[in-house]
C-alpha cells in the first residue's frame, strides 16, 4: 500500500509541473502596415495565442501598435527587424488625427515616450526608423 501512495504522490507532483514537452509558441512579425483598428484586433488575438512575438523584418505604420497591444516583455527584435513610424493618413495622404491618436494610445508608455521625443507621428512622410541597436524598450533576440 505504501508504494501505491508514493506512486500517486509522484503522479500528482508531475501533473502539477509544467510539461517539458510544452513548446513555446512564437509568432514572427513583419508587416507593411494597414488599418490601425484591424492591427490592434489582430495583435490582441496574437497576444492570446502566442508566448512570444519576434520582430524579424519591417514593422511599418499600424504594425507598430504591437508595441503595446502585446506586452513588451513578450516581444523581442531580431537583428534584421526594424520599425517604421509615421502618422496615420487618409487616402489622399493627409494627416488623420483620430487614427494617429488611436495608434499613440495603443503604445506602451515607454514607446509613447520614444515616439514623442522623436516626433515619430508628427507627419505622414518621411518615416522615423527604429533599428535593433537603438531599441531600449524591448529585448533583442536571435532568430
Amino acid at each position: 500500500m505504501g508504494r501505491l501512495r508514493m506512486a500517486a504522490g509522484v503522479a500528482a507532483v508531475m501533473l502539477a509541473m509544467p510539461s517539458a514537452a510544452h513548446a513555446e509558441k512564437v509568432y514572427y512579425l513583419h508587416g507593411p502596415g494597414g488599418h490601425v483598428g484591424a492591427h490592434i484586433y489582430r495583435f490582441q488575438r496574437i497576444n492570446e495565442q502566442y508566448d512570444r512575438v519576434v520582430i524579424d523584418g519591417q514593422c511599418k505604420s499600424a504594425c507598430t501598435t504591437v508595441l503595446g497591444v502585446v506586452p513588451l516583455h513578450k516581444i523581442c527584435i531580431a537583428p534584421g527587424g526594424y520599425f517604421m513610424f509615421h502618422a496615420a493618413h487618409h487616402a489622399d495622404r493627409s494627416y488623420y488625427f483620430a487614427m494617429t491618436d488611436q495608434m499613440m494610445q495603443a503604445y506602451a508608455p515607454e514607446v509613447r515616450d520614444w515616439v514623442t521625443r522623436h516626433h515619430a507621428l508628427d507627419r505622414v512622410d518621411p518615416y522615423t526608423y527604429l533599428y535593433p541597436k537603438d531599441v531600449t524598450f524591448i529585448r533583442r533576440c536571435n532568430r
